[in-house]
């Protein structure tokens, strides 16, 4: 095992650390491990990168400083080159600032998507200043499989829109979403579309009665390698999703996988006695993001 009290560099030499880093608990350097992976084809400081936005994104101490360079090369054993590369990425997407004399801060809190009958994520993440970037990966009007006719319980074979795209903040990736809709209800849909909120369009015309969910942990596969910058087998959250209108049809079905170090969900539960009724589901005043 290697001495955490002395960094291998890149290059396999050690190197003293400084006094600075042997003040910190070792608990805290949690997040370092596993070792970096060497045989791996990311570069070391994308991957020491991506560990750090995972920890960003729990701080919870604002006005205290970030790690310095030091203990970040103490910490996964590189060079301050290799350290410097991954933390000047950071801030150029403005998840640390850094300032001579004072140091290294973190200037962004974990994403949070809140639960309620407006389901307004956009206004949720705009409101803590890190608004969604769409990203468009996919568009196409095909026929259903098993698994989609499934899910919106219509003859396999029915034609259908799916959409996938990202979800991005500070310009981070952390979420991918899939979703399938009767292709007889968005006739008139495109790109565009997609780009903003589904789920709003279909309130905007449609009477809508349900949103049923499910939330389940997952490990990142091979597209959530490739949009969302994880490595295989981390871990991820997974919500899927089932719109119903008036009528009981499905209009919309999917799911939306998450990295798991960058967004939390969260729900109020009203325990009230009075005035208990049925609830509406989708309030007629809100943003929808789904």
């Amino acid at each position: 095992m290697i001495n955490p009290t002395i960094p291998q560099l890149d290059d396999g030499t050690a190197t003293p650390m400084q006094d600075s880093t042997q003040s910190l608990a070792l608990p805290e350097a949690e997040w370092a491990q596993p070792p970096l992976d060497r045989s791996s084809p990311l570069p070391l400081y994308a991957q020491i990168k991506q560990r750090l936005i995972g920890l960003i994104l729990r701080w919870e101490q604002p006005d205290r400083r970030f790690y310095s360079d030091e203990q970040l090369c103490a910490f996964f054993c590189v060079s301050r080159d290799t350290v410097r590369q991954a933390l000047s990425e950071l801030v150029r997407e403005g998840l640390l600032t850094r300032s001579r004399g004072l140091g290294t801060f973190v200037a962004v809190k974990k994403l949070e998507e809140r639960f309620g009958p407006g389901m307004d994520f956009i206004q949720q993440w705009a409101a803590k200043g890190t608004p969604i970037q769409p990203t468009l990966l996919v568009f196409d009007r095909r026929g259903a499989d098993e698994d989609v006719a499934a899910a919106l319980e219509i003859e396999v074979g029915s034609p259908i829109l799916f959409i996938k795209r990202t979800r991005a903040a500070a310009r981070v990736p952390v979420a991918i979403d899939y979703r399938y809709l009767p292709a007889d209800l968005v006739t008139d849909w495109d790109e565009s579309s997609a780009l903003g909120s589904p789920l709003h369009l279909l309130w905007r015309r449609l009477e809508l009665r349900t949103g049923d969910f499910e939330i389940e942990a997952g490990i990142a596969g091979p597209e959530e390698v490739e949009y969302l910058h994880l490595p295989a087998g981390a871990p991820v959250l997974i919500r899927s999703l089932r719109y119903r209108d008036a009528t009981n049809r499905l209009v919309m079905a999917g799911h939306t996988v998450h990295r798991a170090d960058l967004v939390r969900y969260s729900l109020s539960v009203p325990l009230s006695r009075e005035g208990v009724g049925t609830p509406r589901e989708i309030d007629s005043s809100g943003v929808h993001n789904d």
